[in-house]
């Protein structure tokens, strides 16, 4: 039989973190997985800690890139690769906690009408000081609404349906190279409710050498468009520009004012489209 949950991961030069994160996934209190890892032509000694650490692990699976495709291209090849009724998302340099996969896994089976779940994290830096605890929106409606401008989900931390994915013929897109993360869970609440625990179950690094670092105005370019398609399936017409500037005003990093008076409109529209669409007594991003 398949695997429960099918783990992938990436990898390109992460020496110095691979071995920690594998290991928080080995020592997971749900067994049922299989750990997918794409080791992706790296060039520093990523290929010899994968190799200490492959022949005592019965439970990592390693395909190895030729040569560098980038994080996209080797995303699908580990989707490709899994079995499992459900992908679980574990990034080389994160770690996620003992009871994440178990946790996850129980929430999904209790709730059918859910296609993916995530959590809340805690982000470190390279020696695990605690330097943020970002709060996301939980509900289905809440976390659907703040879709519309921003990835409200932490990558590392989700876990969704394969069948999902197959049966909708959704991959990762390689025209959103930078931003892929954005896309795909797009895309995936559109078939069912997403959620949100409220619960801290990965701790998410971050250094000079994170690739959102390294490609800071590329992913902010690409997850605009995203947005901007979001906005666009409700039916509400708005240009590129327009798109960059309202997620930037409801992040509060700025309003220009030339175009407040058109933006703040256009952000009720939104939210009334939204709300027509979607009915509830409350809706907390709404609110926000």
């Amino acid at each position: 039989m398949n695997e429960k949950i099918s783990v992938i991961t990436t990898v390109f030069n992460c020496q110095n973190y691979l071995a920690q994160s594998l290991q928080s996934i080995r020592i997971q209190t749900f067994q049922d997985f299989k750990h997918i890892l794409v080791n992706d032509g790296s060039t520093d000694n990523t290929a010899g800690v994968i190799q200490k650490i492959a022949g005592d692990n019965p439970k990592l699976v390693i395909f190895n890139n030729q040569s560098n495709l980038g994080r996209v291209k080797s995303l699908n090849i580990a989707l490709k690769m899994a079995k499992g009724k459900y992908v679980a998302l574990h990034d080389a340099d994160d770690i996620s906690l003992p009871h994440r996969l178990e946790k996850q896994y129980k929430f999904l089976e209790e709730n059918s009408d859910y296609v993916l779940v995530g959590s809340d994290i805690d982000v470190i830096d390279e020696s695990e000081k605690i330097i943020s605890q970002p709060v996301r929106p939980q509900k289905n409606l809440d976390a659907k609404f703040s879709l519309l401008f921003r990835c409200t989900f932490a990558n590392p931390s989700i876990v969704f349906r394969k069948k999902i994915l197959d049966e909708n013929g959704i991959r990762y897109e390689e025209n959103y190279e930078h931003s892929e993360d954005f896309k795909l869970i797009s895309l995936l609440s559109q078939h069912g409710k997403v959620y949100n625990m409220q619960e801290k179950l990965v701790k998410y690094r971050k250094h000079n050498d994170n690739y959102s670092n390294r490609h800071f105005h590329t992913v902010n370019d690409e997850s605009t468009s995203v947005a901007k398609e979001n906005i666009e399936r409700l039916g509400i017409h708005i240009s590129i520009e327009q798109t960059n500037r309202l997620r930037k005003l409801i992040s509060s990093r700025a309003a220009v004012s030339d175009h407040l008076f058109e933006d703040v409109r256009k952000i009720f529209q939104i939210i009334r489209k939204f709300q027509i669409n979607n009915p509830s007594k409350k809706n907390n991003e709404v609110l926000r």
